[in-house]
């Protein structure tokens, strides 16, 4: 009997947590809420001064960014889901909260796990 109640307080809980999680909106501000998924790579200019600028990157899982390099290195910060960077010969899976510094003139490519959104700096 008192395995049976806690069971119903736990279900009850997680019932009302995930209530409240669909209930919560994303406000202007937030980065994922900027671009959306599309047939292709999607990227949007989110901010642009005099010395850098930062592009917010949506891609589905069965998109990809072909290797290529940068004259300057560049921070990818992983928004929303994961996908797997080369950067030169190596391979790194990269999950939302994960940033990782995509090194100047070295071949570097984005191979989406998942959906995900990204934004990089350059």
């Amino acid at each position: 009997m008192k395995s049976s109640i806690l069971i119903l307080l736990a279900l009850m809980t997680l019932t009302s947590c995930s209530q409240e999680s669909k209930n919560i909106k994303m406000s202007g501000s937030n980065l994922a809420s900027q671009i959306e998924y599309a047939d292709k790579v999607k990227n949007k200019v989110v901010f642009e001064g005099e010395k850098y600028k930062m592009i917010l990157f949506a891609m589905r899982s069965d998109q990809l960014l072909k290797p290529h390099t940068s004259p300057v290195d560049a921070p990818l910060l992983m928004i929303e889901g994961s996908a797997k960077v080369t950067i030169g010969n190596k391979e790194q899976i990269v999950v939302a909260g994960d940033m990782i510094t995509l090194p100047k003139n070295i071949l570097h490519g984005v191979y989406p796990q998942t959906d995900c959104k990204f934004l990089l700096s350059k």
